[in-house]
Parts: structure tokens; C-alpha cells; sequence
């Protein structure tokens, strides 16, 4: 009696086991961002995207010391940059916005290709300069203003006399915090 009942009780546990769900999956896996911090809050450039002379008003232009009129340049990446000078020709600032391109992470997945690779805060937001050798004339500031969009500023100093000091990332940061002022917040989910 006692092996029946315990064979009884052992194919009641098979028949209930064969009844059971599955276990439900957990959440996706976040992507991964190769170390890149998430932005705080959130900005949208898709509205100047395409038009990146737009992103900077006449009077930050000339507080940067660069020329009103600014000149589209189609880069690899699909979106336009705009590249503005100054009177002298000694600079060269270009921005180019991605709405649609985690470009920030990108940047932080491709971090060995530059000497300087510099994390910073520019306006709140994660950002990031970079120069293929320290105190190069030229630098860029990514920053990351919303997950899966980015600005990029680059300025390169053209007419340096040899052994001035660099200011270039000082200039890109400065530009970044203009770019950034002028953003709206993206729109609510």
C-alpha cells in the first residue's frame, strides 16, 4: 500500500510537471553603451537636424568670434554639418546634430583611436573631448543630449603661430554650451 501511494504521489508530480508554463522572460537586456553615462534629461535636435546653421543665433556667433553666414557640409554620417569662420580665418567651428544616432556611444566605443579622450559635463550633460594628440588644434565635444541623440562640435584653429597654446577645446566646449542653450526638451513619451 505504502509503494502504490508513493508511486501514486510520484506520477502525480511528472503529469503536474509536464503542465506547467514556461518561465516568463525578463526584461531586455539594456544595449550596450561602451561606458558612456545617460544624459539627465533629455533635448531634441531633430527639428535642426537637417539644418544645423539654424542651431546657433547671431549674437553667439559673434560672441564666438565666428562669421553670421555658415556653410552646409554633407558628412559620411548622413546629416549635414555647418561649418562657420572667423573674420581672420584662424577658425574653423562646424556642428553636426544626430537625432536618430547614439552618436555619443560611438564615440565612446571608438575612445582608442584618440590620445585625449576626456570625459566632462557640459550644461548637465555627459560629454566627451577628444583629440588625436593632446593640445592638437583641433578638438571635438560630443555630447550626449538625449539617449540615442548627440551634437558634435569641432573647432580647429587654423593660423596658430607655432608654440601658442591650443584653445580649440575650450572654443568646442563653449560652442557645445551654446548649441545646447538652444535645443528644446523632447517632447514627453
Amino acid at each position: 500500500m505504502r509503494r502504490a501511494l508513493l508511486l501514486g504521489a510520484a506520477a502525480a508530480l511528472v503529469i503536474l510537471g509536464g503542465c506547467s508554463t514556461a518561465p516568463t522572460p525578463g526584461p531586455a537586456p539594456a544595449p550596450d553603451r561602451y561606458g558612456a553615462p545617460e544624459p539627465s534629461r533629455s533635448l531634441d535636435a531633430s527639428g535642426v537636424a537637417d539644418r544645423p546653421c539654424w542651431v546657433l543665433r547671431a549674437e553667439q556667433l559673434e560672441k564666438a568670434g565666428l562669421e553670421p553666414r555658415g556653410q552646409l557640409d554633407p558628412l559620411p554620417a548622413g546629416r549635414p554639418a555647418c561649418v562657420w569662420e572667423d573674420s581672420a580665418f584662424t577658425q574653423q567651428t562646424s556642428v553636426a546634430l544626430y537625432p536618430d544616432r547614439d552618436y555619443f556611444v560611438d564615440t565612446y566605443r571608438a575612445r582608442g583611436m584618440y590620445q585625449l579622450f576626456e570625459p566632462v559635463t557640459v550644461s548637465g550633460l555627459p560629454a566627451v573631448l577628444q583629440q588625436t594628440t593632446p593640445g592638437a588644434l583641433t578638438c571635438t565635444v560630443t555630447t550626449g543630449i538625449a539617449v540615442g541623440q548627440a551634437a558634435d562640435v569641432t573647432v580647429s584653429e587654423i593660423g596658430v603661430a607655432p608654440g601658442t597654446r591650443s584653445r580649440s577645446c575650450e572654443r568646442a566646449t563653449r560652442v557645445s554650451e551654446m548649441v545646447i542653450e538652444n535645443l528644446p526638451a523632447s517632447p514627453p513619451k
